[in-house]
């Protein structure tokens, strides 16, 4: 982030309180209706140009997963691009016959690994072999990558999905006459997917995962975040668990599917040159077909109380790093901004305590950043802070630093001119983030699936405006403590203490 003069900031300031202004009447303009199966959908029409965005909410992610399970979550992402019974396929019918062959020839294979040490080695290699040979049958009705490319042809923009711990979520942008096209296919993939080339697609996952594995700074967060949370899901990632990976199957997805991608956990946001009656219409036609259920039981683990603080070293010939977490509430929490201002007071651009203290005075890092919300924050999660050592120190004078202008916002608090600032750039920030389609639509698709309505978004800025120094210290003072931290950093070999 830029630091910004007095000047600057009181333009900044001015714009955006005169934008915020406009931003609150927005509410009026958004209009929501149900479907009969409990399908929520958000339309805002915004004529300014003839294109439109939409967003497929989602609320369920990685903590939504169970044991043995993990990286579905991101798994169904995947297999959500990959057509429908008309769209991705030569022969629908005998390509279901097909997927049939690749589900029972993995299940005997897996019948066989199970039995471990008397598992037939020959045996294994043949049923390897019939399981390969049923998936190339299975790809002989596969029209490749359709869905994506029917989209490409009609002027998608943006075309994406995500997967968090938190959510998943589906969004891109069509010009505003192919609305129809939009509810067709948005419709039916959320409805009748086919999960084809699903082991294909295991296979990409997998690679990602040793892809992360391969990188010193990725191991250590994946320790950093197995060590902070060993009861709560947040500590098993979004990727899930290699040996989870290769064993996952099919039917693990269509659970996941029935269970997660229900109406009553799902909502729908459009924004843009469209027409609400027309999106009505629409909707009732192609989305009706998304199951109706029970909406699914928020996790219900919660993370214990750490009574002393976690610490993990790793030695390895790379880049030293430091990094500290410190646990706080989850977003629902009434005084979330509070912890949120805390973090970007400490870390967020290049005038921050830290960024000012580690890498202009002390020249401990080259390099810092952090914040909350660490690895998801719709339940309790983490404020970091992590900092890449600079060439002629380490981790450990690194952390003597840090602790030194941790007790100093203990003890002093945080000026008002700090406050006022950080609440700046987030309002500016916010303001961006809802200024497109696309990203009205993420935003109100975020506040009513995490946070349970849509209204909460056009409150927040009155939320961040309330909050005073001594919101924020109160708040160093509940968290900023040793025995709530994690620490975990990359030593050179020749500098880890004994």
């Amino acid at each position: 982030m830029r630091k910004y003069g007095i000047a600057a900031l009181a333009g900044l300031l001015t714009a955006t309180a005169a934008w915020a202004d406009g931003f609150e009447e927005m509410q009026s303009q958004v209009k929501e209706f149900t479907l009969d199966n409990g399908l929520k959908f958000l339309v805002v029409e915004r004529p300014d140009s003839p294109v439109f965005s939409f967003t497929t909410y989602v609320d369920a992610g990685g903590v939504d997963e169970v044991h043995g399970v993990t990286g579905i979550a991101h798994m169904f992402e995947h297999m959500a691009f990959k057509g429908t019974p008309t769209i991705g396929t030569k022969d629908h019918a005998a390509e279901m016959k097909a997927l049939e062959k690749v589900d029972a020839a993995w299940a005997a294979y897996e019948k066989e690994l199970d039995k471990e040490y008397d598992a037939d080695a020959i045996k294994l290699d043949e049923l390897m072999a019939a399981f390969k040979a049923a998936q190339k049958e299975a790809q002989e009705f596969v029209v490749s990558n359709e869905f994506t490319k029917i989209l490409e042809k009609n002027g998608v923009q943006g075309l994406n999905a995500s997967t968090g711990l938190d959510r998943t979520w589906y969004y891109y942008s069509l010009p505003s006459n192919r609305l129809e096209l939009w509810a067709r296919l948005e419709g039916d993939r959320m409805t009748n997917p086919v999960l084809r080339e699903f082991y294909v697609e295991r296979d990409v996952v997998i690679e990602e995962r040793r892809f992360g594995e391969s990188s010193p700074t990725g191991r250590l967060f994946e320790d950093m975040i197995t060590g902070a949370f060993v009861a709560h899901p947040y500590g098993t990632g979004v990727i899930g668990y290699a040996a989870d990976l290769e064993r996952i199957t099919r039917q693990d997805a269509w659970e996941f599917f029935d269970k997660h991608y229900v109406a009553s956990n799902m909502n729908v946001v459009v924004v843009g040159d469209i027409k609400v009656g027309e999106v009505r219409k629409l909707a009732e036609k192609y989305f009706s077909g998304v199951r109706s259920g029970e909406d699914p039981l928020r996790v219900r683990t919660t993370e214990p109380e750490h009574k002393t603080q976690i610490r993990m070293i790793r030695e390895e010939d790379s880049q030293p790093i430091y990094a500290v977490g410190w646990h706080i509430p989850g977003r629902n929490h009434p005084k979330w901004y509070a912890y949120e201002l805390l973090g970007d007071v400490m870390a967020t651009g290049r005038s921050s305590r830290m960024y000012t203290r580690l890498v202009k005075e002390d020249q401990v890092c080259s390099q810092i950043f952090g914040g909350v919300g660490f690895p998801g924050n719709k339940y309790p999660n983490m404020m970091v802070l992590a900092g890449f050592a600079s060439s002629d120190s380490d981790p450990y004078q690194v952390e003597s630093v840090v602790l030194e202008e941790i007790k100093r916002i203990v003890t002093e608090g945080i000026t008002e001119e700090e406050l006022e600032k950080v609440k700046t750039m987030n309002k500016a920030a916010f303001v961006r983030s809802v200024r497109s389609n696309q990203g009205l639509a993420n935003q109100l698709a975020l506040y009513q699936g995490m946070l349970g309505d849509w209204r909460r978004l056009f409150r927040s800025l009155d939320d961040l405006e309330s909050i005073t120094v001594e919101d924020v210290q109160e708040a160093a003072r509940a968290v900023l403590k040793k025995e709530n931290s994690v620490v975990a950093m990359i030593v050179k070999p020749e500098d880890a203490e004994s």
